[in-house]
């Protein structure tokens, strides 16, 4: 059952409940100058009570000592040391790849765990066999009962955008289903969808790297799911200001495109041109309104500058692609987040979801 963008678990296939899991669990925590949060983070995950455990945190070029600090209060984890801030997808990618367990956590240094959020999420792959990635609702640490994610979606131009963000949690977001990908602040993957669907793009520097692995896993066939029993805290806007800045906008903008022009099949970039340019002149106008044209700019010179890798990621994922957009896209959403485009995008909302709904009916 399809509810406003997000099918309902109840109408899942889903095998008989296993018995409690005790499989190993490698977490990947990246860092980079998280003196404020790094020792809270860990201090969480192993007072958890999750007993196999193998933490490996990443250090991306941090200099305020909080690397250092982290393993001399918590000497059993593995510390990988980078010279530089290799940004999220490439970090990522070197605690993935040091990771031995049949399961494998991302989490921010700024996400606070809970009493059974990894058991719940564990139980939770056993009943979706078909399902690959996993995500714990998400509140916020400074906001005690205020949502930061309860899933997240993919919009059809390519915005990832967090169910829930900014609402009182009220129990409206207490039944498992399938989003559109799960959030990189805190997500868990099995071994075997990570070795069919790859690892992150490394280009994703911030933002979007966590909606284009779902993006992928969902084409070759994997879903993701809204796992409500467990629970983390996110200190959301501690990495990067919660305001858009000027940095964050360009990664966002030249990351969304790049993802929709990687995931989409050619066919369907054709069908939907003129939704996607009509999006693209409402973005044009809010980066105008807020001065972050400049940003808009450099987004689509980054992209052009990017053509090899992008076209060489595409190719790989369409040739390996399972499932077709038509399916993929039943998740997706027509309805663009003001939180995204502030106010400006209301009057391009109805006509973006008319046409929408038109150009999706040819696919």
């Amino acid at each position: 059952m399809w509810k406003d963008g997000v099918e309902i678990s109840v109408a899942m296939s889903v095998s008989s409940v296993p018995e409690p899991c005790s499989s190993t669990v490698s977490v990947v925590i990246l860092n980079h100058d998280g003196m404020g949060v790094l020792l809270d983070c860990l201090g969480s995950v192993f007072s958890s009570g999750y007993p196999s455990l193998e933490v490996i945190v990443v250090d991306n070029g941090s200099t305020d000592g909080s690397a250092d600090t982290a393993k001399r209060e918590f000497p059993e984890i593995m510390l990988v040391k980078n010279r530089r801030n290799l940004g999220c997808g490439a970090g990522n990618n070197i605690g993935i790849g040091q990771a031995g367990g049949e399961y494998i956590v991302l989490l921010n240094n700024d996400v606070f765990v809970t009493k059974g959020w990894l058991e719940a999420l564990l139980e939770a792959s056993g009943r979706h066999v078909e399902a690959g990635f996993f995500q714990p609702k998400i509140l916020l640490a400074d906001r005690r009962g205020v949502i930061n994610s309860a899933g997240n979606m993919i919009h059809l131009a390519g915005f990832g955008l967090c169910r829930g963000i900014g609402e009182v949690d009220r129990g409206q977001y207490d039944q498992e289903a399938r989003i559109g990908f799960g959030s990189g602040a805190c997500l868990l993957v099995k071994r075997k969808a990570l070795e069919d669907v790859g690892i992150l793009d490394p280009v994703y520097f911030a933002f979007n790297e966590d909606t284009d692995w779902g993006w992928r896993a969902a084409l070759r066939g994997w879903s993701s799911i809204y796992v409500p029993s467990s629970i983390v805290y996110h200190k959301l806007g501690y990495s990067w200001c919660g305001s858009l800045s000027h940095r964050k906008f360009y990664f966002l903008e030249r990351n969304r495109v790049l993802t929709v022009f990687k995931n989409y099949s050619t066919r369907s970039l054709i069908i939907l041109l003129p939704l996607l340019f009509l999006i693209e002149l409402s973005v044009l106008a809010f980066a105008t309104f807020r001065r972050l044209f400049h940003e808009k700019v450099r987004s689509y010179v980054d992209v052009v500058r990017l053509r090899h890798h992008l076209m060489a990621q595409r190719d790989f994922t369409q040739k390996r692609r399972k499932v077709s957009d038509s399916r993929v896209m039943k998740s997706f959403l027509l309805e663009i987040d003001p939180y995204h485009l502030g106010q400006i995008v209301k009057p391009f909302n109805r006509i973006v979801c008319l046409l929408g709904r038109l150009l999706v009916s040819h696919l």
